[in-house]
């Protein structure tokens, strides 16, 4: 008994030195937490479930992923930043995996005001709703009056790499006179009225792209999904769910985090130039279909800037946009880090003039780098696939010569 009281007693002690001192430590949380489970032990037998497992999985896939950003960060600033990043991928593919319910869908928001990660258009709405080919699905919905809606039904469950299997525009779905669409989905034809879309067994989501040129105008789509059938009877969550919604996190944790590798790395070594692509060279489950794409990358010192002429196509939509090394857009809501075809400033030809810059030169189409000597550069050419849209004409200045 006289043991158990000494060791109480030291850990009550070295709980209150924690509480009083250990707090203003740097890492105070962390010692504070470490004291709070002082002596807890855990269920061994709790330890084997597969749910378990699969966040182990997890975590050793996020360690990696920090290792990673120390590894690929050329300055302090985007090893600083990376570290956010992986916060916020946490978030996203926590949201659109792990709270994920293909057996109760809903149509998920995947970005927010401040969390633009995984090479997205920062000028539209991304959603995204969870599928699986075992049950049959409704989705109605208003294309509202935005630029452009496109839906992606991709196939690929657990760590299985993602297909496309079917795609939808406003100009393919069968809308009303006031642009209201109804959608089945499910493996067989089924006698409900609606546009038929044909799912695979192992169907697993569906990515919405909402592009938008002027959001103070116009309104976003209305989406709603909804399982046919009877209603699904509550059950509580089994081990395996959990286990394949994490699974299915880590994949998309693995697929976001991983994109400067396997997107057009070469832009990172080859500076101030730009690639051509579409969704058949970067992967249809990640690129829109009916995107013509043309991704560079910048390299400018710090008296230095680029200045960049691009002539567009004619299309309904286009834009621009500035991002990290880690495909990230960094506050595009106080900073010049995109515009669109509707906010751009045009010359006599048509053509539209650039300036990619560490600070405002006074120019009406600046692109703000927010600090950063090397970043991403996507152009949108909505539509243009197959058009012979010339590359942008790039020229690296010193700062006083612009």
């Amino acid at each position: 008994m006289l043991k158990k009281f000494v060791i109480a007693l030291i850990a009550i002690i070295i709980f209150i030195i924690g509480g009083f001192v250990g707090y203003q430590a740097p890492r105070g949380p962390a010692l504070y937490s470490t004291l709070t489970n002082f002596g807890a032990s855990s269920n061994q037998s709790y330890s084997k479930l597969e749910s378990h497992q699969a966040l182990l999985d997890f975590e050793e896939m996020l360690s990696a992923a920090r290792k990673m950003v120390l590894s690929d960060a050329r300055t302090e600033q985007e090893a600083i930043e990376g570290m956010r990043w992986l916060l916020r991928v946490i978030a996203m593919s926590v949201e659109v995996a792990a709270d994920a319910n293909p057996r109760m869908p809903h149509f998920q928001r995947m970005d927010t005001l401040v969390r633009k990660v995984g090479g997205d258009n920062p000028d539209a709405e991304y959603e995204f709703a969870a599928i699986d080919g075992q049950y049959n699905y409704k989705i109605t919905g208003n294309i509202g009056t935005v630029r452009y809606l496109g839906l992606t039904f991709n196939a690929g469950q657990g760590n299985t790499p993602r297909r496309q299997f079917a795609y939808l525009s406003d100009k393919t779905l069968e809308l009303d006179q006031d642009g209201n669409f109804t959608l089945i989905l499910s493996q067989e034809a089924i006698d409900i009225p609606g546009q038929w879309v044909q799912i695979p067994d192992d169907a697993s989501g569906i990515l919405v792209r909402q592009y938008i040129a002027t959001r103070e105008t116009e309104e976003l789509p209305t989406l709603n999904i909804e399982v046919l059938g009877s209603p699904i009877p509550y059950n509580p969550v089994t081990d395996q769910e959990i286990a394949d919604a994490i699974i299915g996190t880590s994949f998309a944790f693995l697929s976001l985090t991983t994109l400067h590798h396997r997107v057009l790395p070469e832009l990172m070594e080859k500076t101030n130039v730009f690639i051509e692509a579409t969704s058949d060279t970067l992967g249809g489950a990640i690129a829109g279909n009916d995107n013509l794409y043309m991704i560079g990358s910048y390299q400018i010192a710090d008296d230095e800037a680029l200045l960049m002429r691009v002539q567009p196509p004619d299309t309904r939509y286009w834009n621009i946009a500035l991002e990290s090394r880690w495909h990230e857009t960094a506050d595009y809501l106080h900073r010049s880090r995109s515009l669109t075809l509707d906010e751009v400033e045009y010359s006599a030809d048509g053509s539209v003039e650039f300036v990619v810059a560490h600070q405002d030169p006074g120019h009406p189409n600046w692109l703000d780098t927010s600090g950063h000597n090397f970043g991403f550069i996507t152009l949108r050419w909505l539509d243009a696939i197959g058009a012979k849209v010339p590359k942008p004409e790039l020229q690296v200045m010193k700062w006083s010569e612009l």
